[in-house]
């Protein structure tokens, strides 16, 4: 039921699982992001990148940075083969395919010096690049993929349908971008065999689209769809009534299809709405020391978001070294990766989100919260109404499939009433509690 495509560091972790101890947790397959320009021929309406510009990475910053990590040894505590013995190699804008002709450079430096210093990456690395789309045929990008086709992660964002999709991805112009997005899916799945997960971002001026957005990727031959919640400020819970409205109806098209045995929809996730151990520290989000992003200009920091292409002009960037200099070099830059890594569940989380009883699967971005709060250790709530109609629809949806699939189980209901009576009525409530018995 329900086959998952599995990402890379995931395989890596699977194949060893032991091997590597204490780190094989997050750390097996490091993912290190390189800002290649960041403009962009999209104007998104939800884009977390506030601050924009029309730069490109020079390749000897690219340069520079590779050198840097495939000459770290165990002396460098942040990211080195032993405690990180496969990389992503991830390329962001803007969009990235606005410049494929840096991002081939760097990859075949990458290859070549590796394969040089027989070094473990040599064999453990993939390319990562998430697209618009809009400049996928790029007779460039056509030669990149077919020369990097084996070790090549590559996705163009779809949110949906047509409507979502247009709503929120336009061009300057206003205009949608969806039907050169599809175009590009289309071939990417059937000439050159790729397998591509769906990235559907909701925000409140699409939520009400989820169900079609859902129903249409489902039926353009998807089998994995990754769908979530934007984490700014904005929800509300009459934004909440209508996801749950929306993903009742997602689940019941996927029930009454039977295409819940072969269709995965990161929304329907049997591990979330539960309660927390209290010795479950481990932080959601990787930007607290999990992940390496270097920008345009040789500035290294601990994730993307951290940039001032995202943070924008009035929050200073979260800076922890530069390609000529090194990580943690000066002492500032050392006590900001000292402070990153103290950061838990517990020392961002209030008592209410600390205790919450539906508390697993909740997500949050760090760089956020430092972007809101000028500390990443203070976590923002503001998807929590989301969170709520999140995990009653997966009552409904995991108890229908339970019963469907004769499967002797049941998803527990841990929303308390005077949450869920806010998304839902008394009857629908009834019916997700008697649904529980079952």
């Amino acid at each position: 039921m329900q086959k998952k495509i599995e990402p890379f560091s995931d395989y890596y972790n699977r194949l060893f699982p032991q091997k590597y101890g204490i780190y094989h947790e997050k750390k097996l397959a490091r993912t290190v992001s390189f800002q290649v320009g960041d403009d962009c021929n999209l104007c998104c309406t939800y884009c977390y990148q506030i601050n924009k510009g029309h730069h490109e990475m020079p390749f000897s910053i690219a340069k520079k940075f590779i050198d840097y990590l495939l000459n770290a040894d165990k002396s460098n505590t942040y990211i080195n083969p032993t405690i990180s013995p496969a990389i992503i190699l991830d390329f962001i804008g803007g969009e990235p395919l606005l410049h494929i002709d840096l991002i081939d450079k760097i990859c075949d430096y990458f290859l070549d010096q590796a394969i040089k210093k027989h070094h473990p990456w040599a064999t453990a690395y993939m390319f990562s690049i998430c697209s618009n789309g809009v400049l996928y045929f790029d007779s460039r990008f056509q030669k990149f993929i077919k020369k990097n086709r084996s070790h090549l992660s590559f996705s163009i964002s779809i949110d949906g349908n047509k409507k979502l999709h247009d709503a929120c991805r336009v061009f300057p112009d206003g205009s949608g971008s969806y039907d050169i997005a599809i175009k590009g899916v289309k071939h990417y799945r059937e000439f050159w065999h790729g397998r591509m997960g769906s990235k559907m971002t909701l925000s409140p001026e699409n939520i009400k689209y989820t169900y079609e957005a859902l129903q249409n990727l489902v039926e353009l031959g998807y089998t994995q769809i990754f769908a979530n919640c934007v984490f700014e400020k904005g929800w509300n819970y009459d934004h909440a009534k209508v996801f749950y409205c929306q993903l009742k109806q997602i689940a019941d098209y996927l029930l009454e299809s039977d295409k819940y045995k072969d269709i995965s929809i990161s929304i329907f996730d049997e591990n979330i709405g539960k309660p927390m151990f209290k010795n479950d520290l481990n932080n959601w989000c990787g930007g607290t020391g999990d992940m390496l992003a270097v920008d345009w200009k040789g500035d290294i920091y601990p994730c993307i978001r951290y940039m001032e292409s995202s943070l924008g002009t009035k929050v200073p960037p979260l800076i922890i070294g530069n390609v000529d200099t090194g990580i943690m070099v000066t002492e500032q830059q050392q006590q900001c990766v000292k402070c990153l890594k103290c950061i838990n569940r517990r020392t961002q989380s209030t008592d209410k989100c600390f205790y919450c009883p539906i508390g697993k699967g909740c997500a949050w971005c760090s760089a956020l919260n430092y972007q809101y709060f000028g500390t990443p250790n203070k976590r923002a709530t503001y998807i929590c109404p989301m969170h709520q109609a999140r995990v009653l629809a997966n009552v409904y949806y995991w108890n229908k499939v339970y019963k469907r699939a004769n499967f002797d189980k049941v998803f527990k209901n841990y929303v308390p009433d005077e949450w869920a009576l806010k998304i839902v009525d008394e009857n629908e409530l009834r019916l997700l509690k008697e649904l529980e018995k079952r």
